[in-house]
């Protein structure tokens, strides 16, 4: 594995506003989590290959941002991490 999502393996919490309301948005999961039953299960990258995102190529993961206040669903686009920077900077901000 060569990137990793920084809100799926817990090194930084979603942190993203609701474009409609700009209240804070919660954290659903990964976009590719809701295609079906066992789409949980397949490999991250076979995901991103058929669903219809550039994200494999930016190396990105892509969440499902849910906003409590006005009950809004909005797609969020994360920038992945790569093992050295994790070594040279854990503060690294994912939302560029």
């Amino acid at each position: 594995m060569n990137h990793l999502c920084p809100v799926c393996n817990g090194f930084t919490p979603l942190q993203q506003t609701c474009s409609t309301c700009g209240q804070a948005l919660q954290d659903a999961g990964r976009l590719y989590d809701f295609y079906g039953s066992y789409s949980p299960y397949r490999e991250i990258d076979d995901a991103k290959m058929d669903n219809g995102y550039i994200d494999r190529t930016r190396h990105q993961c892509v969440h499902t941002g849910w906003c409590p206040s006005c009950q809004t669903e909005q797609a969020v686009f994360l920038d992945e991490w790569t093992p050295a920077m994790l070594v040279t900077d854990m503060k690294k901000d994912a939302y560029q």
